[in-house]
């Protein structure tokens, strides 16, 4: 314990450094990958020269010469830059990749963004003046996709809202978010999330760090085609649905709950018809109360079952129950280790 809270107040002492990191999926883009890698060397180089940047590619196992292309180009970086590529043995997908990149991250800042030019280099510059400001992570919500028709925007805005109210984390921005700013204490809380199958973005909001948003363009793509099919926007929403939240089994309870206090109600009706009134009840009757009712107590007990297994996926994935955010005040530095 006391190791950790030398940590804590040696963290506490420190300024931000210089050193940013800067973290891009790859996945079949190597018509796009000289004019992204030449705009990131002339604006870093330009406007920022004061800080020294890790543009790291991930490569998520490629079929086209997105490795070669990217290994050619690290060959000549300006002087605060340096670029590095590593390819994944097998396809992952796109948040893999992202996990695998921060993973390796040393900056005290980690820009995640994509490799398909559709993200301006000018962005970077936006997240750094407010994490400079004092927030831990800076969100680049798109204020316009100039990438997707109508429709394709409105399927995005209704699946953000599920993922939004079944997890529960009401931070995430309603247009979307796919570019980010990370410090170093924020990407460290990530790491020890060590879990499969939940978005990387969810996981880092449900930490709680200071946060802020802005806004920008997302430009149309330089070249190519998305990689994102619906049937991968539809698994990431069912991991976000999934993943950080009870809500779902909860409404699946509720609706049992509520069928089944209406055919209780409907039972009551017939029993008072039968006896009270006279009337004759018909098989039919009978027979649909009955199926209804038995419909209902099993939508009841899975509701439940469900819950019982949501808390064993809750304690065997151990994710931190507190991260601490701020410390002052003194400690003696060379008291013994309470272990």
């Amino acid at each position: 314990m006391s190791a950790e809270l030398e940590r804590l107040f040696d963290q506490k002492k420190k300024q931000r450094g210089d050193l940013i990191s800067i973290v891009l999926p790859v996945y079949n883009e190597e018509s796009c990958l000289a004019s992204i890698v030449n705009e990131l060397y002339e604006y870093l180089q330009s406007q920022w020269p004061s800080y020294r940047f890790e543009i790291s590619f991930i490569d998520d196992c490629s079929t086209d010469g997105s490795f070669e292309t990217l290994r050619h180009l690290s060959a000549d970086s300006p002087p605060n830059v340096r670029l590095s590529v590593l390819r994944l043995r097998k396809n992952s997908g796109s948040h893999v990749a992202i996990t695998a990149g921060l993973n390796l991250s040393r900056g005290d800042f980690t820009v995640i963004m994509a490799s398909d030019g559709q993200d301006p280099a000018s962005v970077i510059g936006d997240l750094i003046r407010e994490w400079e400001a004092g927030y831990d992570v800076v969100l680049a919500a798109r204020a316009a996709n100039l990438d997707h028709g109508a429709i394709g925007q409105l399927f995005s805005k209704l699946a953000l809202k599920v993922m939004i109210w079944s997890t529960g984390i009401r931070t995430m921005p309603e247009s979307g978010c796919d570019l980010l700013g990370l410090d170093r204490k924020a990407v460290q809380a990530f790491k020890r999330m060590d879990e499969r199958n939940t978005t990387f973005i969810f996981r880092i909001l449900s930490l709680g760090f200071p946060q802020r948003e802005i806004q920008y363009v997302k430009r149309a793509r330089l070249a190519g085609q998305s990689k994102w099919t619906f049937l991968k926007k539809l698994s990431i929403m069912l991991d976000a649905i999934t993943g950080y939240s009870n809500r779902p089994l909860r409404l699946v309870t509720k609706i049992g709950l509520t069928v089944f206090a209406l055919l209780l109600l409907r039972w009551a009706i017939v029993v008072v018809n039968v006896y009270l009134l006279h009337a004759k009840a018909t098989d039919l009757t009978i027979i649909l109360n009955a199926i209804f009712t038995s419909l209902a107590v099993v939508v009841l007990l899975l509701g439940v079952i469900g819950d019982y297994i949501w808390r064993i996926l809750d304690e065997t994935r151990k994710r931190p129950l507190y991260e601490i955010s701020e410390v002052e005040g003194k400690i003696f530095e060379d008291a013994e280790s309470d272990g």
